[in-house]
């Protein structure tokens, strides 16, 4: 999916937003603005928003001195998601269709995200997601996982690795083996090995850094920074798995069956599904 004059301001308020979470200094929030305004005067919006937001953060990095400012927010949401955790499993283990409702607690796990303007109520929606309606493509995943063995899950945001352990709970039970990707480098609030092995993924999951050796990570899995690794997992699983809006904006023209799971906070990515802000998508690309 590629960026769009549209996604301009929300590159500038994230900057403000990591800015102030990184310092005090408000000559470092001015300066931080003003080389990121330049920078965004020179990038081409052929690319995609994950891939434009790399050069963003590292702006805001290399000006503020922080190699992670959102680390305070990562482990807020990680323990809130740890506390929420015993109860989604019990409405997992209650439901009619527990593999259904644990589908639906991970596409509720999306609107823990600090990339986007939209914020939503992390509980509110919990209780909700029984009431969701996924359409005719939950029969589609169904059919394609009944005959996939291995599974690429290609992670998000950390907290948000909680309710995608829900998911994988299920999928192991299943007898699939999975591979759980998230990024090499702190990048917003996106999961890196750390949170995923605080969430106890590894119970369940083999984990890697999707683009393990880079400097940089984008809010965003972009193949053209992919360790090899993650290539031949990308290439060879039965099934892949993406969770969330910025692997969907990096992956969804991709030549390669996916399933994209995600809860729609940006009206481009709304428009570009097809559906209303708010709306929470199991997408089955074929």
């Amino acid at each position: 999916m590629k960026a769009n004059l549209d996604c301009i301001p929300c590159f500038l308020n994230q900057s403000l937003e990591a800015a102030r979470m990184a310092t005090d200094d408000e000559e470092l929030h001015e300066r931080v603005m003003k080389e990121v305004m330049a920078h965004l005067q020179n990038v081409s919006f052929s690319r995609s928003p994950p891939e434009i937001s790399m050069g963003v953060h590292d702006i805001i990095r290399k000006i503020t001195g922080s190699d992670d400012p959102y680390r305070k927010v990562k482990d807020k949401s990680n323990e809130m998601a740890k506390k929420l955790y015993p109860g989604m499993k019990e409405m997992v283990r209650n439901a009619e269709e527990p593999l259904l409702m644990a589908i639906k607690l991970s596409i509720v796990g999306n609107v823990i995200d600090f990339g986007t303007a939209n914020r939503f109520n992390v509980e509110e929606m919990i209780e909700k997601a029984a009431e969701k309606e996924l359409g005719g493509e939950y029969e589609e995943f169904k059919n394609a996982l009944a005959t996939s063995k291995s599974i690429l899950y290609i992670a998000d945001n950390a907290g948000e690795v909680f309710f995608d352990k829900l998911l994988m709970e299920k999928l192991a039970e299943m007898g699939k083996e999975i591979i759980y990707a998230v990024r090499a480098n702190p990048i917003i609030n996106d999961a890196t090995k750390k949170d995923a092995e605080f969430a106890g993924i590894d119970e369940f999951a083999k984990i890697i850094a999707g683009d393990e050796g880079q400097e940089k990570s984008s809010p965003g899995m972009l193949l053209l920074n992919a360790s090899p690794d993650f290539m031949e997992y990308f290439e060879n699983s039965d099934m892949v798995i993406s969770k969330g809006q910025g692997n969907y904006e990096s992956l969804s023209d991709v030549g390669r069956s996916i399933v994209f799971l995600l809860m729609v906070k940006c009206p481009l990515v709304a428009k570009d599904i097809g559906i209303e802000v708010g709306t929470p998508v199991l997408k089955v690309k074929k």
